[in-house]
């Protein structure tokens, strides 16, 4: 393949949850990114997007939570239906191996720095409720801080400007 752009990132998918409670939010703080998130991570094998949202966020918070539909619903067979994202997004999550696959794609795999694994995620964005007790937990294998933040409070926080919107909106969905 001489054609270097017919590389494609490697694109993996990934489901989180926004829980608005009382006019705030709950997020995490990723240990690898070092920004605050709503809670999520990556879809297992024969899972449900709605539900590697819901198994996620009790992982990362130790909050148990449903998702939730604010509308829209997606029919499965014999009339169930699982609620739909409120938001999908596409990101990077590591530029840098795609780039050396580009720029030097007979080494590429063989580089010291270069790590397996995702390139982009293909991420779905559930809004979710409380199942019980809103007491959080925070993993600290996956995060550096657990905390509820306002709207206000969104706009100065250390996060993707998407992250913010995507919030955002979701308040004014609740």
């Amino acid at each position: 393949m001489s054609d270097l752009t017919k590389f494609k990132a490697k694109v993996c998918l990934t489901a989180g949850g926004c829980l608005i409670h009382e006019g705030k939010t709950l997020l995490i703080k990723h240990k690898k990114l070092g920004v605050w998130l709503c809670p999520g991570g990556h879809i297992d094998p024969d899972e449900l997007p709605h539900q590697a949202a819901e198994r996620e966020f009790w992982e990362e918070t130790g909050v148990k939570v449903k998702a939730k539909p604010f509308g829209l619903m997606i029919s499965l067979k014999d009339s169930e239906q699982v609620p739909a994202p409120f938001s999908c997004n596409l990101h990077w999550v590591c530029k840098k191996n795609y780039d050396m696959k580009i720029k030097s794609p007979k080494n590429y795999g063989t580089q010291k720095n270069w790590k397996r694994g995702c390139e982009q995620h293909a991420n779905m964005l559930y809004l979710v409720e409380p199942t019980g007790s809103l007491d959080f937990k925070e993993n600290v294998e996956e995060t550096d801080g657990i905390a509820w933040f306002s709207l206000a409070e969104m706009k100065e926080l250390d996060t993707y400007d998407q992250i913010k919107e995507e919030v955002e909106y979701a308040f004014s969905l609740v």
